[in-house]
């Protein structure tokens, strides 16, 4: 999937699926006229081990700005998300959900 999207020149691919954060996207929900469903992060983890709080705690003041729109997040992490989650603004229009597992 990166080969693809790279291939297609999707610049935000161009370093494949490392992990990169795209702050110039936090502007976008801003600019939309009508309500949405959000899914804030289709092919990444906002609560992977390397993105720093501070980035989390700006993509949740985009979210509680932006009440008109439904933003999903899905995580693997339930061990960050729940580090963290004292440390955020749970507004109603944000849906955390977490994929759960066993071996």
């Amino acid at each position: 999937m990166a080969r693809r999207l790279q291939a297609m020149g999707i610049e935000k691919y161009q370093d494949g699926f490392n992990l990169a954060i795209h702050e110039s996207a936090l502007n976008i929900p801003y600019s939309w006229k009508s309500p949405k469903v959000v899914f804030v992060n289709s092919m990444s983890d906002l609560f992977h081990k390397d993105i720093p709080l501070r980035f989390i705690q700006k993509v949740f003041k985009v979210m509680n700005d932006n009440p008109q729109h439904v933003f999903q997040i899905l995580t693997k992490r339930a061990d960050v998300l729940a580090k963290h989650s004292s440390k955020l603004n749970w507004g109603q229009n944000i849906w955390m959900g977490v994929s759960v597992e066993n071996k």
